[in-house]
């Protein structure tokens, strides 16, 4: 039988992949000067971090972190994100894909 965090890991490779492409789509929009529900992938990066850290994925933990400070910093301005924050966002977004990547050897 699988250790629990061979589970845990598991569970998390699909949840990462989710919540990753649901970030990046609303930055996709919001880059192309859409409005998006930044509460909403708020709390995608707060759940991707949550996940990252108890599966010990501290590279991916500390990214999906500067994610979430983005978008707290745009909630804070009335929920919309500037064009810097969504860039700092899509490169955070792009160490989340690039360390988990090489986590699972995909």
């Amino acid at each position: 039988m699988a250790d629990i965090r061979e589970l845990l890991l598991a569970a998390f490779k699909v949840e990462y992949r989710e919540h990753a492409d649901a970030i990046r789509e609303a930055l996709r929009r919001a880059r192309g000067g859409e409005s998006v529900n930044v509460r909403e992938i708020f709390r995608r990066a707060h759940s991707l971090k949550g996940a990252a850290r108890a599966v010990e994925l501290p590279e991916i933990e500390a990214a999906a972190h500067a994610m979430e400070e983005q978008f707290a910093r745009a909630l804070e301005a009335g929920g919309v994100l500037s064009g810097a924050q969504v860039d700092q966002s899509l490169t955070q977004l792009d160490t989340v894909e690039r360390q988990a990547a090489a986590f699972y050897n995909d």
